[in-house]
């Protein structure tokens, strides 16, 4: 919701940053936000995990409800979706690391 990634940009992969960033600038320019709220996680199940080269991967499924909408930043009306009925989703994200790190960073997302 804040168009921004810094403050997660030790946790996001460059390829997912990028898309993101791109994402955001195009909201600024257009004077929209997307909000995401009343987040309820519904179930989180690993489906796939391995090492690739020399990188540790790990696939979750996350299935949840929350409200999804756009708003015009002026007048905070809703021009997307809906500010009262949660939608229901299930995305996959996967997450690595270097095989020698600790630090997990998420690396994409894709919808089931």
């Amino acid at each position: 919701m804040r168009r921004n990634t810094s403050s997660v940009q030790e946790l996001i992969g460059l390829q997912l940053k990028a898309e993101y960033d791109t994402q955001f600038a195009d909201l600024k320019q257009k004077g929209l936000i997307n909000r995401l709220e009343n987040i309820a996680v519904r179930s989180v199940e690993i489906v796939d995990m391995g090492k690739e080269d020399q990188e540790v991967y790990i696939n979750v499924l996350f299935t949840a409800n929350l409200l999804d909408y756009t708003v015009e930043e002026s007048s905070g009306k809703v021009v997307k979706g809906d500010s009262t009925d949660p939608v229901k989703f299930e995305e996959f994200w996967t997450f690595a690391r270097p095989v020698d790190s600790t630090l997990w960073k998420l690396e994409g997302i894709k919808v089931k």
